[in-house]
């Protein structure tokens, strides 16, 4: 076990020695820390900035936080290690299979939670297909509606599915602590 320990030692302490962060608290919520390495996780999947991606990991702890209160769902091993594979696809090299591993049991918790409690109060009615169809046929020429109208209700779907995530994670950060730490210099 040592000799697997020692090549990690050693990268900790030469990154010590020069002066690089190696792990540090960005924020906390509810007294929780959120880590540089989970944002940095974060970061490689979603290619976006530190300040978003910061912002993007404080949502999904808050998230998180609401869907293991309220659900109680496991999701299988198989599950697991399809979605740790896929992580580990998009995020590239350097996060570790038990960082991946975390992200992937935060994001399917939350997935089911919003498959459970969000998308069942997603209704789109049959009137508003026919107007966004309409309205499709205005701007440019369009095969028949019977032929597409399924696939504008699962868009119109997924955009107030969108609306009710943002608006879940809009009373979540209302009623939780949420507190960022600035780096030191």
């Amino acid at each position: 076990m040592l000799l697997v320990a020692l090549p990690a030692i050693t990268w900790v302490a030469e990154r010590a020695e020069a002066g690089t962060v190696v792990e540090r608290t960005v924020a906390f919520v509810n007294r929780k820390p959120v880590l540089l390495s989970d944002v940095a996780l974060t970061r490689a999947l979603l290619k976006l900035d530190e300040k978003e991606a910061t912002e993007r990991t404080i949502d999904e702890v808050l998230m998180f936080e609401e869907a293991i209160r309220l659900s109680s769902d496991t999701p299988s091993e198989e599950t697991v290690a399809r979605a740790v594979s896929s992580l580990a696809e998009k995020a590239g090299p350097g996060f570790t299979g038990p960082a991946l591993r975390r992200k992937a049991l935060v994001q399917l918790a939350i997935s089911s939670y919003i498959e459970l409690r969000l998308r069942p109060q997603v209704r789109v009615e049959d009137e508003e297909v026919q107007k966004a169809y309409n309205e499709r046929v205005v701007r440019d020429p369009q095969p028949p509606y019977e032929l597409i109208s399924d696939s504008i209700r699962e868009a119109l779907e997924n955009q107030a599915l969108d609306q009710k995530i943002e608006d879940w994670v809009t009373s979540l950060r209302a009623r939780e602590e949420v507190r960022r730490v600035e780096p030191r210099p």
